[in-house]
């Protein structure tokens, strides 16, 4: 029977902070999805519990402090598909959407930011036969959410206090918040399994071999879009 193995690429820890003086380029908006179709890549009505240590400077003094579960905080973080007509009908189709990255003046205010990084996380997967022989790569694309909640200090500065981390197979493209705790995202669906050019593949068996593979891979689908409602809720908060 043939078997996978695959490679998690790594993924950078921080979105990129967008700068003052850059001007905001307008999103492409595009129909929305009615449905989900089976052509993509399923998107998500999940919810998923996610943690975050944090811990302050002065117990880091000492050398013999560990993190712990009275460190840890969590939140429920859910993700929902909404139909067209039902964005429509409620109007959220003119919420006012823009870049999902963060702007600087934005990552210094206190509360919570909503920041999927600009860049693709991709993941490679070679099937092989028994004797570990390649067959076909296989690459599949995800997009990191980081979401940030910011303290200030007495001095008036702020401060990172805690960042929950997920990867949605989704290519988004514009936001809308509504509070610290919902937000709307427009987001490109993926088409999967699209066939690439096939690739020369570098594996050992018995010595180093070169073996001509073919590839396919996550393609966003440009044409249209999916509107996803994205909310939290906190379950627990670590103590100052």
């Amino acid at each position: 029977m043939p078997k996978a193995f695959h490679w998690v690429a790594g993924l950078p820890l921080l979105g990129a902070c967008q700068t003052p003086e850059t001007p905001e380029v307008p999103p492409r908006l595009v129909p929305l999805l009615e449905t989900t179709v089976p052509r993509y890549r399923p998107l998500l009505n999940r919810q998923d519990t996610l943690e975050s240590f944090w811990a302050p400077d002065s117990l880091y003094a000492d050398s013999l402090f560990q993190l712990s579960n009275a460190h840890r905080s969590q939140v429920l973080l859910r993700v929902r598909f909404v139909p067209a007509s039902v964005a429509a009908q409620a109007q959220l189709d003119t919420l006012r959407f823009r870049r999902p990255d963060l702007r600087l003046e934005e990552y210094e205010q206190p509360g919570y930011h909503w920041d999927f990084f600009a860049a693709a996380s991709s993941e490679p997967k070679v099937t092989e036969t028994a004797d570990r022989t390649p067959l076909r790569l296989s690459v599949t694309y995800s997009w990191r959410l980081a979401l940030l909640e910011h303290r200030r200090w007495p001095a008036g500065n702020s401060y990172e206090r805690n960042s929950y981390l997920m990867d949605y197979p989704f290519g988004p493209v514009a936001i809308a918040r509504v509070s610290d705790s919902v937000v709307y995202v427009r987001v490109y669906p993926l088409l999967p399994d699209r066939p690439r050019p096939d690739t020369l593949y570098t594996y050992f068996q018995n010595g180093e071999r070169r073996k001509r593979i073919p590839v396919v891979a996550d393609q966003l689908d440009t044409t249209r879009q999916a509107l996803l409602r994205l909310s939290f809720r906190v379950l627990s908060h670590s103590v100052d």
